[in-house]
């Protein structure tokens, strides 16, 4: 409003002059009377009043609604010290941004940036460095390993190797939990694993279907690889930001999965004899059904049929259906 004050016509600083040298000559007055004694309306007086209040030379007066004079060198040095303080609130804000600044660059953005750093992803394809891996993820678990593994099992070694592996978890307070396919509890040589790793103190899970092999460690590691008799490519993921996909992905593969029971796993025995349903199912997969359509034939789930061809397995003490197949069809079964 000021500054339209002091540019509102030709003639607002000569009739702000005029009212200012009216105070200055009779003292303190109300705004209208200084006004009226120099033969100017209110209306003619209020830019001029605006000018003086705007250059800081009024100031109220002693009696209602009067005005005094300021002295033009107070006005010049009250000017001068607001524009200090201006200058003062303007640094004050300054720094304050820079020190925002400097924490942003050097506080969080740090902190975003090794969060970042700390994601890692390796695809690993040598044998000798897929053995050192294994290696570096056994030492560096502290608290649990939880793995998955859709089979077949590895070669007997393998499976020597990795259940000393586990029973020094176990022996370090380290939690070790292991999902495998209903299949794998089929064979003798798979059942008597999941019986050794059970016994040893794995808590063990079966499932239907297991997607990939899979290892975790203490949520900050995963590995995804094959346990062959051969190295085959693997995918080593570190830093919790990435892990935790695979972390909920294997918990809700824990959940689906039914807790492993030698004393179930042997309920078939195998001298004992097949029944019809158990004959039709290995009939049905020897015609090479799938599961799903061996699960609609029965009328079951695929957890059933899962279960029959396994206790078939077992009868016929075959590593595999394909194995089944053949000593079904030399015994006259199919």
């Amino acid at each position: 409003m000021a500054n339209s004050a002091r540019h509102g016509g030709p003639d607002t600083a000569d009739i702000a002059l005029a009212l200012y040298q009216t105070l200055r000559t009779n003292g303190p007055a109300p705004a209208v009377k200084a006004a009226a004694s120099i033969g100017l309306t209110d209306a003619e007086a209020e830019a001029g009043w605006a000018e003086l209040r705007y250059l800081g030379l009024l100031r109220p007066g002693p009696g209602p609604e009067e005005v005094d004079p300021v002295e033009p060198e107070n006005a010049l040095m009250e000017l001068l010290a607001r524009q200090r303080e201006a200058l003062r609130a303007q640094s004050d804000e300054l720094s304050s941004v820079v020190n925002a600044a400097e924490s942003l660059l050097d506080r969080y953005r740090p902190a975003v940036l090794r969060e970042t750093a700390e994601i890692e992803v390796e695809l690993v394809t040598n044998r000798n460095r897929g053995r050192q891996m294994i290696l570096d993820f056994d030492a560096a678990v502290t608290k649990s390993v939880s793995s998955m593994h859709p089979g077949p099992l590895p070669p007997a070694e393998t499976l020597a190797a990795s259940l000393e592996s586990d029973q020094g978890f176990l022996a370090r307070g380290v939690r070790v939990r292991a999902i495998y396919g209903q299949s794998i509890n089929s064979a003798p040589r798979q059942r008597k694993y999941l019986a050794d790793l059970s016994a040893t103190g794995v808590e063990v899970r079966l499932t239907e279907q297991v997607p990939f092999d899979l290892l975790i460690a203490d949520s900050h590691t995963a590995l995804v690889l094959h346990l062959n008799d051969e190295w085959g490519p693997a995918v080593i993921a570190r830093g919790p930001a990435l892990v935790q996909s695979y972390v909920a992905m294997y918990e809700d593969c824990w959940l689906r999965s039914v807790p492993y029971s030698a004393k179930s796993s042997n309920s078939f025995e195998a001298d004992g004899d097949l029944t019809e349903q158990h004959r039709t199912a290995l009939r049905l997969l020897a015609n090479g059904l799938t599961d799903e359509r061996i699960a609609r034939k029965l009328g079951v789930s695929l957890r059933t049929v899962s279960r029959l061809v396994s206790e078939v397995m077992r009868y016929l003490q075959a590593e595999s259906r394909f194995q089944a197949g053949v000593l079904a069809a030399n015994r006259g079964l199919i």
